[in-house]
């Protein structure tokens, strides 16, 4: 009897994981390199070459398996398990950071934060992996066994392509982040309500001396910013897909923060992508000084600067959490309004 067909499914699975991956990353080497430099492996990974090499090893490899010859078949089922083995060794020890970086293991696409989560995924495309390295070992390929698919095998696939995409999308925003920042602010109300009130305060202290770099490499300070109005520095330092959907949010944050401003703040040059070439309110933290000397963790963060010079708010980290951010803000900014009657 010969290997049964359903395994196909194995390599399949790993040749879209693979393709999505790699075409996520191609045209970006810079969430690449980011993201080496977050998981704190060795500097020269980090250079022109890793971060250019991996998305088409990445493609190669899914290429590979699909292929119905079993030599080329085994040469993509190896590089499979030795990508997924080493993402998953990476992950594993990244859970030990205090605080977790992100993973960009899909380039800009998705959320990267690191969670149990990311292990288990990972875990799950080593299985995988295995798998598809049986079938090499077995002297069979993935389109070897696809070749012999009955029409009520082809229907299997059909449905089980249906189901996963049926189970990411009802899935995969599932959690308290997808509860709209209203109903978060009124669950943490309700539970600050039994504290004690001094369990309540916001410790407000200093907020640190140093530049940002303008687009014009001119030199501006935390204080002269402030000089005039409060400013909310929301603060990155990788071009994960949180990244760019904090991009993306920053001109609806500004609309509903009319009375101070709203600045992007980034380790790394910023105006190097093109999303950023033309918005104004950006600014270059290099070596990430100001960054680290605010505490800001997890990327993508953000900080309240008071006008006089204590930090008012923050660190938040996260989209979500950026996003409630600025509703709490909106909210005790309307509160604090004079009637014009009264002004």
């Amino acid at each position: 009897m010969g290997m049964p067909v359903a395994l196909a499914l194995a390599p399949l699975t790993l040749a879209a994981v693979l393709v999505l991956s790699g075409v996520a990353k191609l045209g970006d080497p810079g969430s690449t390199a980011s993201m080496i430099r977050l998981l704190r492996l060795p500097s020269f990974l980090a250079g022109a070459v890793v971060p250019r090499l991996l998305p088409v090893v990445e493609l190669v490899a899914a290429v590979l398996l699909l292929t119905p010859w079993i030599w080329t078949y085994a040469v993509g089922a190896a590089l499979a398990l030795g990508l997924f083995t080493a993402f998953l060794l990476v992950v594993a020890r990244a859970m030990t950071f205090d605080p977790r970086p992100t993973c960009g293991c899909f380039g800009r696409v998705g959320n990267h934060q690191i969670t149990a989560r990311t292990v288990w995924r990972n875990v799950l495309l080593l299985a995988l992996a295995l798998v598809a390295s049986w079938i090499a070992l077995g002297g069979s390929a993935a389109g070897a066994l696809v070749a012999r698919f009955s029409a009520g095998d082809w229907l299997w696939l059909v449905l089980a392509v249906g189901q996963a995409t049926v189970a990411v999308l009802v899935l995969g925003g599932a959690g308290s982040e997808s509860r709209t920042p209203a109903a978060r602010r009124r669950d943490r109300g309700a539970a600050e309500s039994t504290r004690a009130p001094d369990e309540l305060d916001y410790v407000r202290r200093p907020f640190p001396r140093g530049s940002l770099l303008s687009q014009d490499l001119e030199p501006r300070t935390l204080h002269a910013l402030t000089r005039h109005r409060a400013q909310l520095l929301v603060l990155a330092n990788c071009w994960c897909g949180s990244t760019m959907d904090t991009i993306a949010r920053l001109e609806g944050w500004r609309e509903r923060l009319p009375q101070l401003d709203v600045q992007l703040v980034h380790t790394h040059r910023p105006w190097d992508a093109p999303e950023l070439s033309a918005v104004q309110g950006v600014w270059w933290d290099p070596g990430s000084t100001l960054y680290d000397a605010l505490g800001a963790g997890v990327s993508p963060a953000a900080v309240l600067l008071g006008m006089d010079g204590l930090l008012a708010g923050g660190p938040v980290n996260g989209v979500n959490a950026i996003e409630e951010f600025v509703e709490d803000i909106a909210a005790e900014l309307a509160q604090a309004e004079v009637p014009a009657d009264q002004a």
